[in-house]
């Protein structure tokens, strides 16, 4: 039987309706104001839609030969959300005017970005400075009447010139393409009336013998003849850029840029301008939004992120990558939100991947991955930010960034702090002292992050650079460790890769992290937590070499991936038996994309580890994938994915204290623990037809086994006190005697877990941003599967989850948003000791449902330049904790001060 009495600490009660209630009234009301504004003052949607928008429709009027119309809507596309593609079709339209200066300008300007296709489009600039020039240094009299005996000057094989029939047949080329873009027939037909026109002026010169090698000046009597743009206009490689221009896309789905219409996964994104119109100083804290996913705040430096259940205090069951480089601690199995090297400006878009992901990224992307992707080296300008708040908040970061000629670099660095929610230790008490050195400070971090990258030359790039993170912070522990303050805090990545243009890629990247633990109070003659969990260092080095290819089959486009992958891992700990532990670990991973038509394709994925304690795991991956009409997607995907024990859970050996002077009772880890496994099953719809609304319906249904956890404390038998052998013999270095010992085991029953997420995102016409989504959730052992399993009453995921938000920006400056959260009631099964038999049991703790209510309000002036904000975080302020051994939330506001040049 597992008790279930609940400690005060571990609730915050009965709370009235009202502030329930309230919050409720505070959402209606902020989305009132937000709708009433819009009605008032014309609003602006989602950059990016606004900007696709206009994109679009320039590219159709220039297919329509409105030429002058279509660059002004591109013009107003770059104008909001700059990208090089649009600068790139507004220098075509600009040939296709005859307008070449114009031309050049866009194209230099397009150069600047230093694209792929550099030396094709620097052949164009060449060929069309040297048209330019020609025009300026010709001489055009104006023609004379033809006498009636002469013919008037046409293009009759003896005038044209195999120049003149190549830039027909380019043009040809070209207008076909946009027909094609643009689902035009008329424009495809014209294409072909263009090459036929070509092809009879080509057979009409040879019949006459005209020569071709030599083109006949102009005579005297004739004009130059303005050139239209036939000769210059992009080659057949580098033709209209429309494909990915302000398109969403996602590459963590598939190791691939992709739609998230043909990713086999659900996907979510979280924007850039999600991140900044929320203003939530911590990235981590704008997931709470995403369906299927659950944070869990348990003090404000403690974030942990899980993906459809399976909820910890030290989330170990998703991967997070910043880049696609893991920053997962491998010895503990977490992430720590708060010591990541980058500031929340430098963050292009977070992609969540729900689902086993294994099949790509190998052990502990058990429920999903999350991928942060930065900006561009070269993108994004210059920034300074500072803000402060209640709650002891402080927050100043800058960045650079910038591209000299074929190098682009990024530079950022920042300083952050806030103090506790509650104090969890008094600093007023007489019988103990804390181990901090301020007790009020939650976390405060000092980072710095680089990032170059270099054009070599044959298409090969080069990208490098590194990140630190140094300082202080506070986090939840395992089993019975509760809040624990980590002191001389780092963590730090370096990185180096590769990339060519034959679709092989490598890189290597070093993780070290470092820390001082202890307890967040110290008690005389008591075990010294200290003296137990001082860890100096983690070490990862992580290299991978990965190709890439597409070729067709049969008439099938296969898409290939392949990678080989190496990790080195090394700890030294004073937790873990023999201090020092390294493992070496190797991959083999292999996807084919096969596309059978626009309607039709399977992803199939499968990857190998080799895990020098858990041996060979094989994690497999299919789905299939069908468009039933465009912007429509019915995807059904399974896989299997694993967890492998952590460096703690394999190799840990260290007393704990007990509520007896001079006992402990013994952490034990295993070295023949199974991992932790899933089978998924999951079914997914998404309808992305407008750009005004997406709708996403998602099912699933996984086999989760072998889950690890720590054990029943077994007491010691006499026979265990062995006079200079065992563990239960007397420490001197601690001054106590080992009573029992706790140990890491696999759960032998299996467990399921049903569910589903509907999400909608609109973009309506006056502007709005508008999103709600809604997820239920269930984990419950399989019938007639360990009934007496500790886990069995446990239910720490919330049943039932929703997230609505709107977001609002004004033409004028204005820009504001509202995000609501709620989840139901939870129950977690923790282990404590038992104040009556002084034994650790596994013990239920309730906790009810709760509401977080967070606003951001700002004003941008000065042409953008400077953005002045304020922010609000639980408003609801109900005191709700979101973990039985966390912090009661508190309500909070910060302001903050943007300058960007």
């Amino acid at each position: 039987m597992i008790p279930t009495h609940l400690p005060e600490r571990s609730t915050s009660g009965d709370r009235p309706a009202a502030p329930r209630a309230a919050a409720l009234g505070a959402a209606l009301a902020a989305l009132a104001v937000l709708l009433t504004l819009s009605s008032v003052v014309p609003a602006r949607a989602d950059v990016r839609t606004e900007a696709r928008n206009h994109f679009r429709r320039g590219m159709s009027l220039i297919t329509e030969g409105r030429i002058d119309d279509g660059i002004a809507e591109l013009e107003e596309a770059h104008r909001i959300l700059p990208h090089p593609n649009v600068l790139f079709n507004i220098a075509r339209a600009q040939v296709e005017a005859g307008r070449y200066e114009q031309a050049i300008d866009y194209y230099d300007r397009y150069l600047d970005s230093d694209p792929p296709d550099r030396a094709s489009v620097e052949a164009q600039v060449a060929e069309l400075r040297a048209r330019l020039a020609s025009q300026r240094t010709s001489v055009a009299p104006q023609p004379e009447a033809p006498r009636p005996s002469q013919p008037a000057p046409s293009a009759t094989p003896s005038t044209t010139t195999d120049a003149d029939l190549e830039a027909l047949d380019e043009s040809a080329t070209q207008i076909d393409m946009l027909g094609q873009a643009a689902s035009s027939e008329e424009l495809r037909a014209r294409a072909e009336r263009l090459r036929a026109l070509a092809s009879s002026l080509r057979a009409s010169r040879e019949s006459a013998g005209t020569s071709s090698e030599v083109a006949p000046e102009p005579r005297a009597s004739e004009p130059a003849e303005p050139d239209r743009g036939g000769s210059a206009a992009p080659s057949p490689e580098t033709g209209t850029r429309q494909g990915d221009t302000y398109e969403e896309s996602v590459v963590s789905s598939a190791r691939a840029a992709q739609s998230p219409l043909d990713a086999p996964n659900s996907t979510t994104i979280i924007t850039a301008q999600d991140l900044w119109l929320s203003g939530n100083q911590l990235p981590a804290r704008s997931l709470r939004r995403v369906a299927g996913v659950s944070l869990l705040e348990t003090d404000p430096g403690n974030v942990q992120l899980n993906i459809r259940g399976l909820n910890q205090r030290l989330s170990n069951r998703i991967i997070v990558l910043i880049d696609g480089r893991s920053v997962y601690l491998d010895f503990l199995g977490t992430t720590l939100w708060n010591m990541l090297p980058l500031n929340s400006e430098d963050i292009d878009r977070i992609e969540v991947i729900r689902g086993p992901a294994s099949a790509l990224y190998g052990a502990d992307a058990f429920s999903g991955i999350i991928n942060i992707i930065t900006r561009n080296p070269g993108d994004g300008g210059n920034y300074l930010t500072a803000g402060m708040g209640d709650g002891g908040q402080f927050r100043l970061a800058t960045g650079a960034s910038a591209r000299v000629d074929r190098f682009r670099f990024r530079l950022s660095a920042g300083y952050q702090r806030e103090n506790n929610f509650a104090l969890d230790f008094s600093p007023s008490r007489v019988d103990a002292h804390p181990s901090a050195r301020d007790p009020y400070l939650s976390y405060d971090r000092l980072q710095f992050d680089g990032d170059v990258a270099a054009r070599l030359g044959s298409g090969v790039t080069l990208r490098f650079g590194g990140g630190l993170t140094a300082g202080s912070f506070t986090f939840q522990g395992i089993s019975r460790l509760r809040q624990l303050h980590a002191e001389n805090g780092l963590f730090s990545q370096v990185f180096a890769q590769l990339e060519t243009d034959v679709g092989l890629s490598a890189r290597v990247y070093w993780n070290r992290f470092g820390a001082d633990v202890a307890n967040q109070g110290l008690y005389p003659a008591a075990l010294p937590l200290s003296q137990v969990t001082g860890f100096h260092r983690q070490d990862v080095i992580d290299g991978e070499l990965v190709y890439r290819n597409s070729f067709d089959v049969g008439g099938i486009d296969n898409q290939i991936i392949a990678g080989l992958g190496y990790r080195f891992k090394e700890i030294d700990w004073d937790w873990i038996s023999g201090r020092v532990q390294s493992q070496h670990h190797g991959s083999l991973f292999l996807q084919d994309t096969l596309r059978f038509s626009d309607v039709v394709q399977i992803v199939l994925s499968a990857r190998g580890d080799l895990h020098p304690l858990v041996g060979p795991q094989v994690s497999p991956r299919g789905s299939l994938v069908v468009h039933p009409t465009e912007g429509q997607t019915i995807r059904l995907t399974g896989g299997a994915a694993f967890r492998s024990p952590t460096f703690v859970e394999s190799y840990v050996s260290v007393p704990n204290a007990t509520p007896l002077r001079g006992a402990t009772a013994f952490g034990v880890g295993s070295t023949s623990l199974n991992p932790e496994r899933i089978i998924s099953v999951e079914l997914g719809y998404m309808n992305a037809m407008t750009d005004y609304f997406t709708l996403e319906l998602n099912g699933y249904f996984n086999f989760v086994y072998d889950f690890i956890f720590l054990a029943n404390n077994q007491a010691f038998r006499l026979a265990d006190f062995v006079q200079g052998e065992g563990r239960a013999n007397y420490d001197p270095n601690n001054q106590a005697f080992a009573a029992g010992q706790l140990f890491f085991a696999n759960e032998p029953g299996i467990f399921q877990q049903i569910g589903g997420e509907l999400s909608a995102r609109a973009y309506p016409v006056d502007g709005l941003d508008i999103y709600a989504n809604y997820a239920i959730h269930e984990t419950a052992p399989l019938a007639g599967s360990a009934p007496n399993s500790p886990l069995a009453r446990d239910a720490r995921t919330s049943a039932h989850m929703v997230n609505a938000g709107v977001q609002y920006r004004a033409p004028f400056g204005l820009h504001l948003a509202v995000d609501f959260s709620w989840q139901s009631d939870q129950t977690w099964v923790e282990q404590e000791v038992d104040a009556n038999t002084n034994q650790v049991v596994f013990t239920a703790f309730h906790l009810p449902d709760y509401i977080t209510l967070n606003a951001s309000l700002g004003w941008l002036l000065f042409d953008d330049h400077l953005d002045l904000a304020i922010v609000g975080t639980n408003l609801v302020a109900d005191g709700h904790r979101e973990h039985p051994f966390g912090q009661p939330i508190d309500r909070r506001f910060f302001g903050a001060a943007t300058v960007r040049f």
